[in-house]
């Protein structure tokens, strides 16, 4: 397994979670996914990336099967770094091209055809001191990392990690996640199904039964916030009555995943109550997901 380093351009002031797109796609089969650092270290699967003000280390390759990535964030912004496969014929600056129309402008169109040119592998939201597990199952083939805080700033092409998963033996049988957390679609609009309570550190894995890919993102709040606040708040940000931010503490958790696919994270988090959202917005209503309701409390111990 070989890693380099990647050095970014200078920085302006964007948020992760500002970020928000409009994704359209279609149902893709159900893959069961990975993992946590004991089980995965076991097996030699754990590899280690580091995301730093001028850039971030990973590994070039990777063997295929289950695989967890250990990321950790020394740059004060922390990181939203997530694994995408280009769809055959697909080129990498086509789809950086309608990324950063999609994240930067709410392009419905560029998003739907971001949709189309990759499958999204989920990822992970960290912050300093806070690193994330996140683990997956790769097949032989060609990937890419992309850090989604990027977008929008320049250079972005020269900041996207390739990562070649080389064919051979596949990984031993897969260990269980602890808590489970789904999204999907409802009459009343997407929603999340999740425990109310999570163990700090635990695997949690997400898997998306939605129409559209989606991330499952744990945000610290202030101690009493209701789940009503933390609606009121995204219905501010998407053109209703402004109401304070809940929010204590930067994003950690899944970054977008695509239809039918799955991937688990772990992190050590501070015990406290924590809203889990999505920052990205719906294909079909261009309004934040969250201000339809896809938004709420869990405690974590």
């Amino acid at each position: 397994m070989r890693s380099t380093k990647i050095s970014s351009l200078p920085r302006t002031a964007v948020t992760a979670f500002a970020t928000t797109a409009v994704l359209a796609a279609p149902a893709l089969a159900v893959t069961t996914l990975l993992t946590t650092d004991a089980d995965a270290a076991t097996r030699g699967r754990v590899v280690e990336v580091r995301v730093e003000a001028d850039g971030f280390t990973a590994p070039v390759e990777v063997r295929p099967g289950a695989v967890a990535f250990r990321v950790t964030a020394a740059d004060p912004e922390g990181a939203y770094l997530g694994l995408v496969r280009l769809r055959p014929g697909v080129t990498l600056q086509r789809y950086l091209t309608d990324l950063e129309k999609a994240y930067g402008a709410g392009d419905p169109e560029a998003a739907r055809a971001v949709q189309r040119e990759v499958v999204m592998f989920g990822g992970a939201a960290v912050q300093p001191g806070t690193p994330v597990t996140y683990g997956t199952r790769l097949a032989p083939g060609s990937y890419h990392l992309v850090d989604f805080r990027e977008v929008g700033r320049p250079g972005l092409a020269a900041k996207v990690r390739a990562l070649t998963v080389r064919p051979g033996a596949g990984a031993a049988a897969e260990p269980r996640a602890e808590a489970r957390i789904v999204q999907r679609d409802t009459p009343e609009g997407p929603r999340f199904d999740a425990p109310a309570e999570i163990r700090s550190g635990a695997t949690v894995r997400v898997v998306n039964r939605s129409r559209q890919y989606n991330e499952a993102i744990l945000m610290p709040v202030r101690p009493g916030t209701t789940d009503e606040q933390v609606g009121a708040f995204y219905r501010g940000m998407d053109g209703g009555p402004q109401a304070p931010s809940p929010f204590t503490g930067g994003p950690v958790g899944m970054v977008p995943l695509s239809p039918g696919r799955s991937a688990t994270f772990a992190a050590p988090l501070r015990p406290g109550t924590y809203a889990l959202v999505t920052w990205l917005r719906g294909h079909d209503t261009g309004r934040m997901l969250a201000a339809q309701g896809m938004h709420r409390l869990v405690t974590v111990r």
